[in-house]
């Protein structure tokens, strides 16, 4: 088994958005890699990418790991043809010989399980024009079939000449005619469709909704994004989305003839017709539901729960059954695995490890072999060198797999529960006996601690590298560092004083699904995929279907008796303030008092008991100092009041820059400002009354705005407490996870996914003598009302960059193109004449990105 860090092996060759490593990933390294070809690619991965979530990656049978991420896999007229969609290319392959057979660039946004195959392959997609489309691969090009007004295609069944194509941004399935490429109907489903199966004969189709059903009048709701006419889903209390259902169409007809409740989020379909019945992969139940087609009635809800403990996260993402419907083959995205089910007994026989988080599974035209697609298989990679390692260097995989034995599914389902480091049920693992003496990081939840407040602070987006890349101590390269100590103070400060973090990861690629870790350690398929395009971008609490079954911390925090504040989390949006972050930086440097100036509302409604209404929501247009001068003043309250909240969250997200905008502050006044903010706020809280009781945990919600030589997650995270080892380097595997078990075990909380619950706790970074001196701030050098210069002073490279940033939008995170971002920062804070970031030599191209902005 790996260790929890894996040491990331470096090669250096040249590639371009047209080539892709195959390898068998038995994380042997061998020369073989550097005589990779398109004809005969290699079998091996040099440089596997850090798992974040602590799981081993030991996928079975032949992977083939691939540039980008893996969509969707499908046997081809033969079982050793496999066809498999990448986020920029549709492979044909033989696997058997590890040759690509054709390799077809599609420049379009792949649908969410979007490849299927009727005689020849058909692909679902988003064209460039960002309608759905429906393709197909004749003569080695991809043919465009059909287009339909839809902002995000689902995954595509194609059967005797018809095609089902959910719309999932549009409520609707589209019906086509193959032959002609007419489209037959659009039919109204359930909220969000995601997946489609069709019978033989092309009569009848089911479709799963991952919003569920239409509410009622009756029901509790939220809608799902922030647009006027957007759907609104039915929510239990805490506003996560509480219905699943799967839609049956009559094909001819055109219409849905039934509704038939699943559980939540219900992700892939399989219909065996001989058994009459279908199967559907529950994502946020850890369920497969089972029904039968002849009375539309479940059957079953079949739970998939392997270890000895229950968790949430398994999160089944699609399903196959054989050929004579005795077994089902269900993958897990959450434990890296497909589960071996019985369709009689409904019995879990054993899993079979696979890459890192499963989204296809397929069966071969002859019953012997599964092939299994990984979004993410073995991890990030690299751009431009290997030492730079890139977030968005995404590398999917596919594994055939030959089905096993049963003495070989015994030895693969003991590789599952090590993989993921929890015994399997039935095995019974020694329990110390519980500690009634208080220490700061109990072994578990519900025992004393020393720390009764926790304070857990959200910055946006930068590397370990790009910020403490230059630090005497720990595992750095200054050469890719942009916002050094210069720029930095406090956060150096506080990493020499405390303790520096040089191993620590954010499990999130962006702000989307970097927000569901950081406040769930868990991630629902909506914004894995992602499948919110068209509807929403849920990184702020406004859409119920991107939040996981377990909830959120405040929550958990909430329903142990624990008392909560949030400032700015979850919060909305603040929509067009009519105020430039100049003006707000004038007022503050004046001395204005902000405290009556903002009004928020959260769009989760039970959140207003405890969320700041007078704390921005994000932006990076109101400076962090405003945002630390309001939490300052309910600090000053709390201590004259003698009550400060259990839990607080904080958002600080000015480290996000603004590019280099004319008018607007510069990057690493930004920065600067941000950086200033953090100083403010710990060191009041570090000479409070509660600072002998507290631990503060400040972490980026991702880290895809720069690159790292380590790897692409990892980032900048600080530990805070009287009782931190003062002055050590850490350099144990923490990632997002880690921190909220760390507070878990501190509020004695319990966990709320199984990624918390195996994740490392931070106890090395503690110890349970304190040391109660405070911190003092240090004061920025670097001028915080620094301003980007005017467009009539700049030319060349810089004055393309100011055009770029001005056409950016800023007001949310991540909207502004990601890979076109991080070099103009690179520029603006390094110099117009320094290489980004390094010479281009990889086998991956620079920007292997999966993007829908104007840079794909």
């Amino acid at each position: 088994m790996l260790p929890d860090h894996i040491a990331v092996q470096r090669a250096n060759k040249k590639g371009t958005m047209q080539q892709i490593l195959i390898a068998i990933i038995s994380w042997v390294f061998t020369l073989n890699a550097f005589a990779q070809t398109m004809e005969r690619p290699v079998r091996a991965v040099t440089d596997p990418g850090v798992v974040t979530t602590r799981q081993t990656i030991t996928p079975a049978g032949i992977p083939a790991v691939f540039q980008g991420k893996v969509y969707g896999v499908a046997f081809g007229e033969s079982t050793s043809r496999l066809w498999v969609l990448s986020a920029t290319q549709i492979y044909e392959m033989n696997w058997r010989d590890n040759k690509v057979l054709t390799n077809i660039t599609h420049k379009s946004a792949p649908g969410l399980l979007g490849v299927a195959f009727d005689g020849k392959p058909y692909l679902s997609a988003l064209n460039p024009d960002k309608k759905a489309a429906l393709f197909s691969v004749a003569g080695g090009e991809l043919r465009l079939s059909a287009e339909f007004a839809g902002k995000n295609a689902g995954g595509i069944a194609a059967r005797n000449g018809i095609a089902v194509v959910p719309l999932t941004s549009e409520n609707k399935a589209v019906i086509v005619e193959l032959a002609t490429g007419k489209t037959k109907a659009l039919v109204p489903t359930g909220i969000a469709p995601f997946a489609a199966a069709i019978n033989a004969s092309g009569t009848v189709a089911y479709i799963t909704n991952w919003g569920g059903r239409k509410p009622s009048a009756k029901d509790k709701t939220a809608p799902a994004g922030l647009e006027k006419d957007a759907d609104q889903v039915v929510v239990d209390d805490h506003g996560i989305a509480a219905s699943g259902t799967v839609s049956r169409i009559d094909l001819a007809a055109a219409k849905v003839t039934h509704t038939i409740a699943t559980g939540l989020h219900p992700n892939g379909v399989a219909w065996h017709e001989k058994t009459n019945r279908l199967y559907i992969a529950n994502n946020n139940s850890s369920s497969v539901t089972v029904i039968d087609t002849r009375t539309e009635a479940v059957v079953r809800n079949i739970a998939i729960q392997p270890f000895a403990q229950i968790v949430t996260g398994i999160a089944p993402t699609a399903v196959v059954v054989s050929e004579d419907g005795l077994k089902l083959y269900a993958a897990c995205g959450g434990i890296n695995a497909v589960a071996v089910i019985d369709t009689r007994s409904f019995a879990i026989e054993g899993y079979i490890p696979t890459g890192w988080y499963p989204n296809s599974v397929a069966i071969s035209p002859d019953g012997s072999y599964l092939a299994v697609g990984s979004l993410l298989g073995a991890g990030s990679g690299w751009k431009d060198e290997p030492r730079k390692r890139f977030v968005h260097s995404y590398r999917g995989s596919v594994n055939v797999v030959e089905l096993p034995s049963a003495g070989q599914l015994a030895s693969y389902t003991r590789a599952v529960s090590e993989n993921n480091h929890l015994p399997l049920k039935g095995v019974i693992t020694p329990r110390s006996a519980a500690n009634s003496k208080p220490v700061t990081v109990p072994a578990r939840a519900g025992e004393p601690s020393f720390i009764k407040h926790v304070v857990y602070i959200v910055k946006e987006n930068r590397t370990y590298d790009q910020v403490f890349g230059d630090m005497e101590k720990g595992n750095g390269d200054p050469s890719l560092t942009m916002f050094g100590e210069d720029i930095t103070p406090n956060q150096h400060k506080l990493a020499r004083e405390y303790v520096l973090l040089d191993n620590f990861y954010a499990s999130g690629g962006n702000s989307a699904d970097g927000h569901q870790w950081l406040t769930q350690a868990n991630e629902a398929a909506y914004t894995m995929w992602p499948g919110y395009q068209g509807r929403s971008y849920p990184y702020d609490g406004t859409d119920p279907i991107g939040i996981t079954q377990g909830g959120t911390i405040w929550d958990n925090a909430l329903g142990k008796g624990r008392t909560v504040r949030v400032y700015g989390e979850y919060s909305g949006r603040m929509g067009n303030l009519g105020v430039r972050r100049s003006e707000y930086l004038d007022r503050w440097k004046a001395g204005e008092d902000f405290t009556s100036t903002f009004n928020i509302t959260a769009p989760i409604a039970h959140m207003n008991a405890f969320v700041a209404h007078n704390y921005p929501s994000y932006s990076t247009t109101i400076p962090d100092v405003i945002k630390s001068q309001i939490f300052l003043k309910d600090l000053k309250k709390w201590e004259e009041d003698g009550k400060m909240p259990n839990l607080t969250l904080m958002q600080l997200p000015s480290n996000h820059t603004a590019g280099t905008t004319p008018g607007v502050s510069t990057p690493q006044a930004m920065v600067a400002d941000n950086d200033l903010a953090v100083g403010q706020v710990v060191e009041a809280l570090t000479r409070s009354k509660f600072w002998p009781e507290m631990a503060i945990f400040i972490v980026e919600d991702d880290a895809q705005n720069g690159v790292d030589h380590v790897d692409g997650h990892r980032t900048t995270a600080l530990a805070i407490s009287p009782y931190i080892r003062r002055g050590q380097v850490d350099s144990t595997f923490y990632s997002n996870q880690s921190i909220l078990k760390t507070i878990e075990l501190m509020l004695g909380l319990p966990a709320m996914s199984l990624f918390d619950l195996i994740a490392n706790d931070m106890r090395a970074s503690f110890s349970d003598s304190p040391n109660f001196e405070g911190f003092t701030h240090v004061e920025q050098k670097y001028d915080l009302f620094a301003i980007n210069p005017p467009l009539k002073a700049l030319k060349g490279p810089a004055r393309a960059a100011a055009v770029a940033s001005a056409k950016m939008r800023w007001d949310i995170p991540d909207a502004a193109p990601t890979a076109k971002l991080n070099r103009i920062l690179w520029h603006a804070v390094r110099g117009w004449k320094t290489p980004y970031p390094g010479t281009k030599r990889s086998v991956f191209a620079p920007y292997s990105l999966d993007i829908d902005d104007d840079d794909r």
